[in-house]
């Protein structure tokens, strides 16, 4: 496409970009925002009206669908488009494909095995198996310190959350989800996040448990997402808790030879899993009201191959030849699946370098790994491609069937019992007024910088004492005002979810 992309990240040089580039009138040429800013940049006359070139493009409109309910939920008429849904999907609104969910409990096989597969009922039994395997594996095969939890700061108070991401993705584990200052339980009810019963406070005093037992690394805090990924992909990392964050270590060599992460789970919880990003998984796609012209051209085709078969193919599996292969029946088989976690030297006819170097920087797909690409029958994710299975029917995952009684993660979660699925839904959410806007603001910030102080306290008393402060502290900022407003903004959500199951 003869494209240069110059990318601007709020999430790497501080989310006040993002306000004086509003401010400015630009946004930038191609924007990527979650839905409620979205709306805002709208109402700012930020976005372009891409209506009259959208239908010239096939592979955008196959997903018609969910084109038309994103931007008639933001108001507009049918055949009026602004937004791209990101990572949509052609299954359904209520399809959970996935073998294992987004967040879950996942040791390595070997280290929860050289400690003797204990059966953990609980929080504190995890935290005790993941103190055997720091006090058997200290270190990585190099000598460099190994720690279960390793943490990071540069995601807080991302995709409308308030608080620290380490915590809130891992309030999941026990069937509740945060939406902004409120945390939506399995009964769709909502509480505050400050409530102490719930579980921003349950993870947040784990964390600082295992702080106490010497299992946090001290980087913690400090240290940003690169650094972190480092970690992983060196073997200095016990204990993940996303599942695509395995693949900076997890690959066919290690599955075959136990050496790989995977889900174990804990008797007393409940796993909140949304189900496959049929309308999108919030984040919107759109083109900057200042682009025209011959720019305005290339950054639409870019769009539809994006959305392509082919772009997909990129985006999800890679180079043929280098990532995959392509079998007699048309189908792929993985190949080099440690590329990104060692950055394999890539051919020159593709660019070179390392294939971290060369890696999609958008960090966002049009469409789903869960969608079916035309040209192998198959998803887009190669976890789910029928040589995949074959390849990856390894002793690690037998031994791992025999124990928990399933095939994989998901199917143990169904047999147990303890799968929360939350339907996809599409609707369009109030956007902060000013005032709530800067409550929000304060209370994410105190929330945040409480939570790290709260996870290295130095006792129980410390801990409690230090979020009697915070609650103090919130309730002073407005807390319950910005609270109210959630649960309303949120319940239009909830009772779509409810309307889809």
């Amino acid at each position: 496409f003869n494209l240069e992309l110059n990318i601007i990240a709020p999430q790497v040089i501080g989310d006040s970009v993002y306000a004086t580039r509003a401010e400015d009138g630009n946004l930038g040429d191609i924007v990527v925002l979650a839905k409620n800013r979205f709306q805002d940049c709208l109402a700012a006359g930020l976005i372009k009206d891409i209506s009259a070139e959208i239908v010239k493009y096939d592979n955008l409109m196959q997903y018609k669908v969910q084109l038309d309910s994103l931007n008639q939920g933001l108001g507009y008429a049918e055949g009026v488009y602004y937004g791209i849904p990101s990572e949509m999907a052609d299954t359904s609104p209520t399809t959970l494909t996935d073998v294992e969910i987004a967040s879950s409990p996942m040791l390595r096989w070997d280290q929860y095995s050289a400690v003797g597969r204990p059966e953990m009922n609980n929080l504190d039994d995890l935290l005790n198996t993941l103190k055997l395997i720091h006090d058997k594996f200290p270190t990585n095969e190099a000598g460099d310190p190994a720690y279960p939890f390793v943490l990071w700061p540069d995601w807080d108070g991302n995709d409308n959350m308030i608080g620290i991401a380490n915590v809130v993705q891992l309030t999941t584990w026990y069937g509740e989800k945060i939406k902004g200052s409120a945390i939506l339980k399995p009964d769709y009810s909502f509480t505050k996040i400050t409530d102490k019963t719930a579980s921003y406070y349950k993870i947040a005093k784990f964390l600082n448990d295992g702080y106490r037992m010497g299992l946090v690394d001290p980087d913690s805090g400090t240290q940003d997402w690169n650094a972190v990924c480092a970690k992983m992909s060196n073997g200095q990392v016990n204990l993940m808790w996303y599942s695509w964050s395995t693949g900076f270590w997890n690959s066919q060599d290690r599955l075959k030879d136990g050496t790989a992460f995977t889900f174990i789970p804990v008797a007393d919880q409940k796993y909140y899993a949304d189900s496959d990003t049929y309308y999108g998984s919030g984040r919107i796609i759109g083109v900057g009201s200042k682009v025209s012209g011959e720019k305005y051209d290339k950054i639409m085709k870019f769009l539809d191959w994006y959305t392509s078969p082919e772009g997909a193919t990129y985006l999800h599996n890679g180079i043929e030849g280098l990532n995959y292969t392509v079998n007699a029946d048309g189908t792929y088989t993985q190949i080099n699946d440690n590329a990104l976690m060692d950055n394999l030297p890539v051919p020159e006819e593709y660019g070179g370098a390392g294939y971290q170097d060369g890696n999609n920087q958008i960090n966002q797909w049009i469409v789903s790994g869960m969608a079916i690409n035309p040209n192998t029958g198959e998803t887009y994710s190669s976890q789910y491609w029928s040589s995949y299975k074959a390849a990856n029917l390894t002793q690690m995952k037998k031994d791992w069937s025999a124990k928990f009684g399933a095939v994989d993660a998901v199917d143990y979660m169904k047999k147990n019992n303890v799968l929360l699925a939350s339907p996809n839904v599409s609707v369009s959410l109030a956007s902060d007024t000013a005032d709530i806007g800067v409550i929000r603001n304060q209370c994410n910030n105190e929330l945040c910088a409480a939570s790290w102080r709260m996870i290295f306290a130095a006792d129980d008393a410390d801990f409690d004492a230090q979020w009697d402060e915070l609650c103090t502290t919130l309730d002073g900022f407005g807390f319950q005002e910005l609270y109210n407003f959630d649960v309303k903004k949120h319940t239009v959500e909830v009772e779509a979810k409810k309307a889809a199951k």
